[in-house]
């Protein structure tokens, strides 16, 4: 294993209802066979979403996940998984970078693309672009811009004031027209009762979906919104794992549930998400974190064209002004995120000036 760590500028700060976001910090990861194969992984490590940070995952990395799964088959996915669950309770997204790894060197082995791999046959996903939270003439202005750059739906950022919150929406939407499918996300910004306010008086406007209204822990909550609201409910925030969305799915909390890699602990336990949701008649969504580069890109985009998901938001290399992949990977096309007919996860170049080789000493 190789352990390599990347900071990318955003293009611009881009604020959400929990924080803001400039330059991220993410760690790229190298399996290597002892035959000389490789595969590469990412994970990008937020306090506030996955409970991780850069030293704690590098740290986790090198004595005691990479320690259990040495010397297995990278195809073994279920004993890989097994035993890293065992060696650490949470830490999603270290879990995600030899988990990404470990699907982009058997899909390379296999010599197909991971689209393929996972069962699908077409790579095109159709993606909305999102706006960070700011006043409602400039979310405006950027709507517009998105819709003439050639995207076809808006994710907007909301929860910080139901005011400000009602401007926002009411000013996009007027930007765009009617047409145009509008999804807002409060990343559990309102308590219950101003989220059943903001949605009853954005109701006219026709939002899509509304994602996160309020705090992750409250499912009950979630479930009585969905009886009063007319958007449908997304979780976010409050479905990391396949145990999470068991549970949000029997609270009736959801109708959507947005997949992030980052949170469930990388492809394989993605699957078991969708697998619960399918089986229930839940929709699926796919994101991902600010800072993620090409590479986690083009697995999320992979996952999402393989099992067909209802909505995307793959923007997170597109918010960047740079990134640590330099040729390959999910590329753009008008809306739409297509990934290339070659194998694993089409990555073929890094950008070394992006990397820094981590020094720490990995056990042999």
């Amino acid at each position: 294993m190789e352990i390599f760590r990347t900071r990318l500028r955003c293009k611009k700060p881009f604020r959400i209802a929990t924080g803001v976001s400039d330059q991220c910090e993410g760690i790229l990861v190298k399996l290597t066979t002892d035959g000389g194969a490789a595969g590469w992984g990412e994970a990008s490590p937020d306090p506030y979403l996955t409970g991780e940070t850069m030293d704690g995952v590098v740290s986790l990395l090198v004595h005691d996940l990479f320690p259990v799964v040495r010397g297995l088959s990278p195809w073994q996915l279920e004993e890989i998984h097994r035993r890293m669950a065992a060696a650490c309770v949470a830490n999603p997204s270290a879990r995600c970078a030899i988990d990404l790894a470990c699907h982009d060197l058997i899909a390379r082995q296999a010599g197909v693309s991971l689209v393929s791999f996972l069962g699908g046959s077409s790579g095109r996903v159709l993606t909305n672009y999102s706006i960070g939270l700011c006043t409602a003439e400039e979310a405006a202005k950027e709507a517009r811009r998105i819709i003439e750059s050639g995207y076809r739906a808006v994710k907007l950022k909301v929860g910080n004031d139901p005011e400000e919150d009602y401007a926002r929406v009411k000013a996009v939407r007027s930007s765009i027209g009617p047409e145009v499918p509008l999804r807002i996300d409060a990343n559990e910004g309102w308590t219950y009762s101003q989220a059943l306010r903001a949605l009853t008086r954005i109701e006219p406007f026709g939002v899509e979906l509304i994602e996160q209204p309020i705090a992750r822990w409250d499912y009950e909550g979630m479930a009585r919104l969905r009886e009063r609201v007319t958007p449908p409910i997304a979780a976010d925030e409050g479905v990391h794992s396949p145990r999470d969305a068991a549970r949000a799915i029997a609270a009736g909390a959801v109708d959507i549930i947005n997949i992030k890699l980052m949170k469930s602990g990388g492809l394989y336990p993605a699957r078991s998400i969708v697998a619960q949701a399918r089986a229930h008649g839940v929709a699926l969504m796919v994101g991902g974190m600010v800072g993620e580069s090409r590479l986690a890109v083009s697995a999320a985009t992979a996952l999402a064209a393989a099992y067909r998901f209802e909505f995307a938001d793959l923007d997170a290399d597109l918010l960047l002004a740079e990134d640590a992949v330099a040729e390959g990977g999910v590329t753009l096309d008008g809306s739409e995120r297509v990934l290339p007919d070659l194998p694993g996860l089409g990555v073929q170049k890094l950008d070394e000036s992006r990397l820094t080789s981590e020094a720490q000493p990995l056990p042999r």
